[in-house]
């Protein structure tokens, strides 16, 4: 009989928080770009959750699996494009639609990703 691992168990669930937060996050800049006035300055800060989580954890899957291995760079990869597109945000450039559709769009994988996993 395999063993209980707590940790894993709730990983998942984490993972699909995450993205719906991204979703919402999405949501809201869309809303922004499309003329609705929200009162937000700090959004920008939420994306700096997942990027520090994610460039972390690329650290310490470099120690484990060295950085010549897909899966470091991968999480490294991402935390510094979620950094860019914050630091996009704080400075309140006009993107368009590109930005938020790209965040609902990371955000739709990741809950997918996490149930995926989850079921299989």
């Amino acid at each position: 009989m395999l063993a209980h691992n707590s940790g894993q168990d709730h990983r998942w669930l984490i993972s699909a928080l995450g993205g719906l937060c991204l979703i919402g996050l999405g949501a809201a800049l869309a809303l922004d770009q499309l003329g609705y006035v929200l009162p937000y300055r700090w959004l920008f800060l939420i994306l700096l959750i997942p990027a520090v989580g994610m460039i972390l954890d690329s650290f310490r899957l470099a120690k484990n699996f060295g950085w010549r291995d897909i899966r470091p760079l991968s999480r490294l990869i991402t935390g510094v494009i979620f950094v860019l597109i914050s630091v996009l945000m704080s400075l309140r450039l006009n993107t368009g639609l590109i930005f938020p559709v790209l965040i609902v769009a990371l955000g739709a994988a990741t809950l997918v990703r996490a149930v995926l996993g989850r079921v299989f």
